[in-house]
């Protein structure tokens, strides 16, 4: 694993920002740091890939329930976890500006920062309940849900912990440790899930506790490797007490990031939440449909944290110019590498459903999800990314005011009046109008140039 980040002082130097001026250059470092990062969401997708192939084998309420659950579980830490994120903002502005003092401090202050998941941890049951009171679900849907959360709850400390980690390591550019981390995580679960879920019996228990032991293992490597790799060129990484300024910075820029993201789950978890009282089937084909989707969303985050990060990095040099052709150049990539899902879902929808159900109702509602899905992807792209780079140039309040507005007042409001009169399918277009919106604000606000005043 050492082996794999070994040129890692030359790849995160200032050498590649000064490469990238040249509009080859650009498109060479977003590949550079993006590759990397579409192998580490592919893992995660591979996880979630192996929970629903495991829960399909059990049977249709197994797959939705636990499909719900997981979505449940990545929510209740995902201010926290988002906020933390932006660590890689920080560190790279400050690698722009050859400030290495300034990348060991806000290392340190964001190590800290995640130590918010202790007691987090102990606040999580209270909220799983009030979340899964709240979805209104099937009563055999919310108590599978509820014996996987409450399992995987215990992850949530070392879960934070390996987020901030990995962030620093993408603001220093490095990424090939958080993928190779990815796959590591992949084979944790799989095989551990494999042996309690069928080896032992225990069903959806033993998936949640193979992803519980995999996470955690995955969160202290990242924390330990992290120091190990990096202390050279930054020195020291350690906790450290954060300043009120640097409390005030982290305020303005990464809690709005958070509740974006928090607010956008949160939505969608809502939006699952409606078509979760449509029946079991219908959950089950949004699922296994939005399995598939989230295979479009690995080139996609991936430019968008690689676009985020060095951005961040330009306007750290003092390149505003660069900043906004990298912001347009990721755009454009991802929509490109969305286009082939698109032909994918427009083609072949029901061999791709057939992969994980044969049941008859599964396949046609899943067939019907993928068709308005396929009207989305290219936006969807385009917003993911001019997001990620508004979120680079710290304009993140922006993002969160969009995100409340679409969301809560467009796509669950939508859901909910269109669920019941025209079924799963309006549920989805519910989605597309709020996706819609997504791509063309992010796309006005990034070319009116006002997230150059925005200020870490």
């Amino acid at each position: 694993m050492s082996q794999a980040v070994a040129e890692l002082p030359s790849q995160t130097s200032s050498a590649p920002l000064d490469q990238a001026s040249a509009p080859l250059g650009t498109t060479r470092e977003l590949a550079a740091l993006a590759w990397p990062l579409i192998l580490s969401n592919l893992a995660y997708t591979a996880v979630g890939f192996t929970d629903t192939l495991y829960m399909g084998r059990l049977g249709v309420l197994e797959v939705g329930a636990v499909g719900l659950a997981s979505l449940v579980m990545f929510m209740i830490p995902l201010l926290f976890r988002s906020a933390l994120g932006t660590a890689a903002t920080f560190v790279a502005r400050t690698l722009g500006a050859g400030d290495r003092a300034g990348i060991r401090r806000w290392a340190g202050v964001f190590l800290s920062l995640s130590l918010v998941g202790l007691p987090l941890t102990l606040l999580a049951p209270w909220l799983l309940g009030g979340v899964l009171s709240l979805l209104h679900a099937a009563p055999d849907i919310t108590r599978v849900a509820q014996t996987y959360v409450l399992i995987r709850l215990l992850e949530i400390p070392l879960m934070l912990l390996g987020t901030a980690s990995l962030s620093i390591m993408l603001g220093l550019g490095n990424t090939r440790t958080p993928m190779l981390l990815s796959w590591l995580l992949v084979i944790v679960n799989a095989v551990l899930a494999g042996l309690l879920v069928f080896g032992l019996h225990l069903g959806v228990a033993g998936a949640a506790w193979g992803s519980l032991v995999a996470v955690c293992l995955q969160g202290a490597l990242a924390f330990v490797l992290l120091r190990r790799l990096h202390q050279g060129e930054c020195g020291r990484l350690w906790f450290v007490r954060p300043t009120r300024q640097e409390l005030r910075s982290v305020a303005r820029v990464s809690l709005p990031a958070g509740a974006t993201d928090l607010a956008d789950v949160g939505a969608f978890t809502a939006f699952l939440g409606v078509i979760a009282r449509l029946g079991p089937a219908e959950l089950a084909a949004s699922q296994i449909a939005n399995q598939f989707a989230s295979l479009g969303f690995l080139p996609a985050f991936a430019l968008s944290a690689s676009t985020s990060s060095l951005l961040s990095r330009a306007l750290g040099a003092g390149r505003p110019d660069l900043a906004v052709r990298i912001g347009w150049r990721g755009a454009t990539l991802a929509a490109g590498l969305m286009l082939m899902l698109t032909l994918a879902f427009v083609f072949i929808p029901r061999p791709l459903i057939g992969l994980f159900s044969h049941d008859p109702a599964v396949m046609r509602l899943g067939a019907s999800v993928l068709a308005v899905m396929s009207a989305y992807m290219l936006l969807d792209g385009v917003s993911i990314v001019l997001g990620g780079a508004l979120t680079g140039a710290g304009d993140t309040r922006f993002r969160l005011l969009v995100t409340l507005g679409g969301a809560w007042l467009l796509m669950v409001p939508g859901a909910t009046w269109l669920a019941p009169r025209y079924g799963v399918s309006g549920a989805w277009f519910a989605a597309l109008l709020y996706i819609t919106l997504l791509a063309s604000t992010y796309a006005w606000r990034f070319w009116s140039g006002r997230w150059r005043r925005a200020r870490l």
